[in-house]
């Protein structure tokens, strides 16, 4: 596995243990306090609360995320055999769990969520002028491309469960100013580069965990699938599309979170699998690994062989391993790994330190760079600073006003008045539409087709600024829509 991604400050030893004794200081005697239900209540049993089953999700996803996700499989086998009791006899309810459903509409969310920052990012970084602001054109452009290498992974892992994920429908199409399909308070939008674009940039980005380790590294640096609303659970049958999402949306504010809730799901419906094909509950991390839901197609998945973009790395999926592999790329360098600010160790990095996405957007905003810089009024006895520190190592220099003054948010609408720009805005939208086409074909079984997509972000780029040089009025210039199109 590639790193570890979990705050520690919690001993990894008693994850597993399911009661805890305290000593009462009235009477003194020992008091068990009561701990969430287990998970094979929470699978198998029918009559749990919606108060309990609630409580149980929070408890156990973090659990086996922590564990899972961090590679410690003894811990994980250890945990298993602590939730498993005597078992009464089959569960009528578990069988008529149909998973497929549930989680095309999670994972196709998770994709959604990673396609909502790909136009926002390229708007700004298109937004630069030519020849100015270097350092975070780079930023940026190295950000986008990771996002749509999450965006494949996850479309890896929808076809290693048999699941067609789509990237290019009308329905998967983000649509801006929105808000990500998550209980957060922003909206994302189509913005020039600005402090308000890149301060929007790091609320999307936002670590899970409030602290991180102060950096040390010194090297040289290189250069709406949800509603709002809240929804009600069932009573009795707690396991459904609705009630996952409503504990989504209560409960998950980042997209940290969410990969976290998404990964539990998944293995808990991977659990369930193993259960109606064995009839009995998983011991270990190898019995659960395959087989189960995991029968997709092998031709189907992207290989890092066949993927172009630089930074990051592509993983396949066969098994639920592939998925934890997936998750830590896609949680590493959106938040940080080890409790850092790198997207992995870098003792481990053979080309040098990279910064997770969060907090390469803080460098952009603050304009300077973390590494170099003084921490020690900001960290703790245990050398860890809130996330939210700004960088103070050497200038990272930004000219806030070498950007083209694109109207925020415009629509092929606006356009309407001028033929000519409205004949832009819309070749510009076709040739999204068909960067779109090719990764849909790629995700078919015909990765060749992932070559045009370099081809199609050259012409992007020079179909955005073609955009961005036109005025539309005395304040602001036209810019790409990234709308829907018909080709």
């Amino acid at each position: 596995m590639r790193q570890r991604l979990i705050n520690k400050t919690e001993p990894q030893e008693t994850l597993w243990q399911e009661t805890l004794l305290q000593g009462d200081s009235i009477s003194g005697r020992t008091a068990v306090v009561a701990q969430p239900i287990s998970l094979q209540s929470l699978l198998l049993d029918s009559t749990i609360t919606k108060e309990d089953w609630i409580e149980g999700v929070k408890h156990h996803s973090k659990r086996v995320t922590n564990l899972l996700l961090n590679d410690q499989i003894e811990e994980f086998n250890q945990y298993l055999s602590s939730q498993w009791g005597s078992e009464t006899g089959e569960s009528q309810a578990l069988k008529a769990i149909d998973y497929r459903p549930v989680l095309q509409d999670l994972l196709q969310t998770a994709i959604l969520i990673e396609h909502s920052t790909i136009p926002p990012y390229l708007t700004a970084l298109y937004s630069i002028k030519d020849g100015k602001n270097t350092l975070a054109s780079q930023i940026i452009r190295s950000v986008a491309v990771e996002e749509m290498l999450h965006m494949i992974m996850v479309c890896n892992v929808m076809n290693a469960v048999s699941i067609q994920p789509h990237v290019n429908q009308e329905q998967n199409y983000p649509v801006y100013p929105m808000k990500l399909p998550m209980n957060v308070d922003f909206y994302v939008g189509l913005e020039k580069f600005s402090t308000n674009s890149i301060a929007t940039f790091i609320a999307i980005e936002s670590p899970s965990d409030p602290l991180v380790k102060a950096p040390t590294y010194d090297e040289p640096v290189e250069v709406n699938t949800f509603s709002a609303k809240s929804f009600s659970l069932e009573e009795n049958n707690f396991w459904t599309l609705e009630n996952m999402k409503g504990f989504i949306m209560e409960n998950v504010h980042t997209i940290g979170e969410y990969y976290d809730v998404l990964f539990f799901y998944i293995t808990v419906f991977q659990i369930m699998a193993y259960y109606n094909e064995h009839g009995k509950l998983p011991q270990s991390f190898e019995e659960l690994n395959t087989g189960g839901i995991f029968k997709g197609d092998p031709a189907k998945q992207i290989r890092p062989e066949q993927y172009y973009g630089s930074g990051g790395k592509l993983h396949a999926v066969e098994a639920l391993a592939g998925v934890i592999a997936v998750f830590q790329e896609i949680k590493g360098q959106g938040e940080g790994a080890d409790d850092s600010i790198f997207d992995v160790d870098p003792s481990q990095f053979e080309e040098g330190a990279e910064l997770a996405h969060y907090f390469r957007f803080k460098e952009v905003f603050h304009e300077h760079f973390y590494l170099g810089g003084k921490y020690e009024p900001f960290m703790d006895e245990n050398g860890m600073m809130p996330v939210t520190t700004p960088p103070t190592g050497k200038p990272l220099p930004v000219d806030w006003n070498e950007a083209y003054p694109m109207k925020e948010n415009p629509k092929l609408s606006d356009y309407a008045h001028n033929k000519e720009l409205y004949a832009q805005g819309l070749e510009f939208n076709k040739t999204y539409r068909r960067l779109l086409d090719a990764i849909q074909s790629a995700v078919e079984g015909n990765q060749k087709d992932l070559e045009k997509s370099i081809m199609y972000m050259y012409a992007l780029k020079e179909q955005a600024v073609g955009l961005m040089n036109q005025p539309l009025d005395e304040q602001s210039n036209a810019g790409p829509t990234f709308e829907y199109t018909n080709l």
